[in-house]
């Protein structure tokens, strides 16, 4: 009788009757009400309704409930008495919907659960100011999750952030807030293939630019929000110190970052995200001389070795000058690469309440610690394709978030206000990413990284070459900065353009102000007086080596911009002229022989 019940439901309903079910929220103490609403739409009858309740697949309660056509919502409220995740099930017309909920005690106090978001892009853009992808834009204006949303990801961070006040930590990566303070003050030419296009400050999509900008500013001063600094570019920072050396850039670097986001945003950080987590021991002073006081890092690659037990990972560490926050990377990897995959409001639901109980299992080992989840907050709404689901499920989370912590369940937290609960120190940190291994920028499209990481070696050596004679430079630095980041070395988006055009923008700047030393020779009596002018912008310190045949000697010289400074020098014959770094002695020009 159910098989040919269920047939003849199937032949005349077929896919068009569906059911949504859901409950006012996730968590609920034991004999509390819970409010269950079902919707049926697409009834052609008056129909019965199955309402079950069930833990580890045992069926706990049943009930029939009548829906009536062509739609029905139905609001029932049960008590559940025993703790545990159960399931609520609605069944109707060979279709079924079903819920997780979890009955469970108030902790003695609530867990800290600290929420972090990574919105960044690099900045598009070359050195002839043309923006080659607009993503920090188009994330931004572009209706992407239609039909539930009309925005793109980082604007709908921002509403539904001021929809919900749940306390949440983003960095707002300086390069992105870069290109919207650019695109704000002066408009952008976007490279569309065949023509540019001017996208100017008046452009109905700057205003939700705007919108976006001033809204999370907001929230940061009203503290709903902490926002995280970062360098200005993107680089794997770790890996560039470790081999290139690179200290004094990274600092720049660090320096204008941090600087974009106060000036920007209005926020002087004191937390920092570090690009794909990758660090090195090498980068704490120069992170701590900016006044950085706590960093996020990978659970399983960099607290490693120091995991004594389950309860390792939810502590708050001291790293000498840092606090350091180990991200739980189960957690954090279920919603960046399986809740997002939800393909129906109904499934968009299931997975917010799966991630709020998966916080709640996490209790008996957090204590006085904290929860920490950290991914990147756009890319598992949008890649492959935009998700309108994901982009649910991002609602319902801070929703569901809303109500634990109104019910003293999670307590959503700053991380600037959980320094204090630093319990341990740890001594030794991996100099490795969130993938354990610097592979996804080096090796994987080895054919094409390699390449771009030749590139990136010469400008590296230009660069410092110029600095010892010119000093630091703004704008050369940018640049190397641009060729270097990590973003366009990534093996599923390399893109050789990009670092082509900014290390070439490297090199020629170099080989302009070496071009721009001019060498004149004039003889008096047996004497020679060499002649060095500067025709660059910023003033010169050079060596100027002098062989004759038994002696060498070498003279330090300053030529300030736009002059020349003169040296008289024994003997006109036999003699070689060299014009050197003041460090490492690297020639800026040819040698000269008189004979």
């Amino acid at each position: 009788m159910k098989y040919q019940k269920a047939l003849i439901e199937l032949l005349i309903y077929g896919d068009l009757v569906s059911i949504e079910v859901t409950t006012n929220k996730v968590l609920y103490e034991p004999g509390e009400d819970i409010a269950i609403s079902v919707m049926v739409r697409g009834l052609v009858s008056t129909e019965s309704i199955e309402l079950v309740i069930t833990k580890d697949s045992r069926e706990i309660t049943k009930r029939s409930l009548q829906v009536i056509p062509p739609e029905s919502e139905i609001i029932d409220y049960v008590k559940v008495s025993d703790e545990g995740t159960y399931e609520i099930i609605a069944k109707c017309c060979n279709n079924e919907a079903r819920v997780p909920i979890m009955i469970v005690k108030k902790p003695e106090r609530p867990i800290k659960f600290v929420l972090v978001f990574h919105n960044h892009q690099p900045i598009h853009r070359y050195p002839n100011g043309h923006y080659h992808s607009p993503w920090a834009f188009h994330h931004t204006w572009f209706p992407e999750f239609q039909p539930i949303y009309d925005s793109g990801p980082y604007l709908l961070h921002a509403r539904l952030i001021n929809k919900y006040k749940v306390s949440v930590t983003y960095n707002l990566s300086p390069s992105l807030l870069w290109q919207w303070d650019d695109i704000i003050k002066n408009g952008a030419f976007l490279d569309i293939g065949d023509f540019l296009e001017y996208v100017g400050p008046w452009d109905s999509r700057v205003m939700l630019i705007n919108e976006a900008l001033s809204t999370y500013s907001r929230l940061a001063k009203e503290n709903v929000i902490e926002v995280l600094t970062s360098f200005i570019a993107h680089p794997i920072a770790g890996y560039l110190i470790e081999r290139f050396s690179l200290d004094e850039l990274l600092r720049w670097e660090l320096k204008v970052g941090k600087g974009v986001t106060k000036d920007v945003l209005g926020v002087d950080a004191v937390g920092m995200w570090l690009p794909e987590l990758y660090f090195s021991e090498k980068l704490r002073d120069i992170i701590c001389g900016e006044g950085i006081k706590y960093i996020v890092l990978d659970g399983v690659y960099h607290l490693g070795e120091n995991i004594k037990d389950r309860s390792s990972l939810y502590k708050v560490y001291r790293h000498d000058c840092l606090t350091v926050f180990f991200r739980d990377t189960a957690l954090s990897d279920l919603l960046s690469f399986q809740l997002n995959k939800a393909s129906s409001i109904q499934e968009a639901d299931v997975n917010a309440r799966r991630l709020i109980i998966e916080i709640m299992l996490r209790r008996q080992y957090v204590g006085d610690g904290v929860v920490t989840m950290a991914l990147d907050g756009e890319n598992w709404m949008i890649l492959p394709t935009p998700n309108p689901y994901a982009a649910l499920l991002l609602e319902k989370i801070f929703l569901y978030l809303s109500r634990s912590r109104d019910d003293e369940y999670i307590d959503p937290a700053r991380p600037s206000d959980l320094i204090r609960y630093a319990q341990e120190e740890i001594k030794e940190i991996p100099t490795t990413s969130w993938l354990g291994s610097p592979n996804k920028w080096l090796s994987e499209r080895a054919d094409i990284q390699t390449r771009l990481w030749s590139m990136a070696q010469i400008a590296i050596n230009k660069w410092r070459i110029y600095e010892e004679v010119f000093g630091e430079d703004p704008e050369l630095r940018m640049g190397l900065s641009m060729a270097l980041d990590s973003d366009y070395y990534w093996a599923e988006f390399v893109n050789i353009n990009h670092v082509g055009e900014w290390a070439y923008y490297v090199v020629k700047r170099v080989n302009d102000a070496f071009d721009s030393i001019i060498i004149r020779i004039k003889r008096i009596n047996e004497h020679a007086e060499i002649t060095i002018s500067n025709r660059w912008i910023k003033d010169a310190n050079l060596l100027l080596g002098v062989e004759a045949p038994e002696t060498y000697m070498e003279y330090s010289i300053k030529v300030p911009s736009n002059s020349s400074e003169s040296l008289m020098i024994n003997g006109f014959t036999n003699v070689t002229i060299s014009l050197l770094t003041p460090k490492s002695r690297t020639p800026v020009t040819r040698a000269i022989r008189i004979t």
